[in-house]
């Protein structure tokens, strides 16, 4: 099962067997976070996995916890663009393990203590073999018609991309995601925060744009497309009442020379 193949099969799961993985197999994951490609190589960041299977207590304070034999802690320096990297590259974490059958739950609420060395925790997720007990449950999504500024996408490649993304996970399931397609780019929106959100909110937001993106990355991946994800100039953003414009995803076939 490749990266992309896993978009689909991921689900959140909270039940885990108290188990230990392999040595071998850990020391696959261990090299894989080594591989992972940051969004802006700038935003400082750095990847703990944390140990529990032979204790019962949890590991971190907060709600909405799950007890697991593993926990990957994503911690980052400040920067402006710290939580949008921070999902954009924990995400292909998640679904690596998926692809490997591993089962997977990002934690939000899940506190961790900052580093010693200005690295502050971001996001934890948590991993391991599901329990027997661990049941799918149908995700629940908007539709691409809630999702698109001008539906329906007429362009193939456009609307795969965007379904990669429609399906991501979100905090509270918000799925704060918003995409205007045109010819060889999308644009990408984030709906405007609440003056009730708190900064975690926020923060957490900001984490799911950068799953978003992730998954549109390995759809245009698996198109066959060269593309890249950045911003257009101020004086070309795009426009969308209610929503702020976050990044354009361009892409184009691939040329290949013989």
């Amino acid at each position: 099962m490749t990266q992309y193949e896993a978009i689909g099969r991921r689900h959140s799961v909270r039940r885990f067997q108290m188990t230990a993985i392999d040595p071998h197999i850990m020391k696959q994951i261990n090299c894989f976070i080594q591989t992972l490609a940051p969004l802006h190589p700038q935003a400082a960041y750095r990847i703990a996995v944390v140990e529990a299977y032979n204790t019962q207590k949890h590991v971190f304070k907060g709600m909405f916890l799950a007890q697991a034999p593993y926990y990957l802690v994503l911690s980052a320096k400040d920067h402006p663009f710290a939580a949008v990297n921070a999902g954009y590259v924990m995400e292909q974490l998640v679904l690596y393990l998926v692809s490997k059958g591993f089962a997977t739950c990002y934690l939000g609420d899940a506190k961790s203590k900052p580093d010693l060395d200005q690295y502050q925790p971001m996001i934890v997720v948590a991993f391991g073999k599901a329990a027997a007990t661990a049941v799918k449950k149908p995700a629940s999504r908007k539709k691409l018609t809630e999702l698109v500024n001008q539906p329906p996408v007429a362009q193939q490649n456009a609307r795969k991309i965007i379904e990669a993304a429609r399906i991501a996970p979100s905090a509270f399931n918000l799925q704060p995601w918003r995409f205007m397609p045109q010819d060889g780019k999308i644009h990408i929106f984030m709906k405007k925060e609440s003056l009730m959100q708190t900064k975690r909110m926020k923060e957490l937001t900001l984490l799911d744009m950068g799953i978003a993106m992730c998954h549109m990355a390995l759809a245009a991946e698996e198109l066959w497309l060269d593309w890249r994800l950045s911003r257009e100039d101020t004086s070309k953003e795009p426009i969308w009442k209610g929503c702020q414009y976050v990044a354009t995803l361009y892409y184009e076939i691939k040329s290949f020379s013989f």
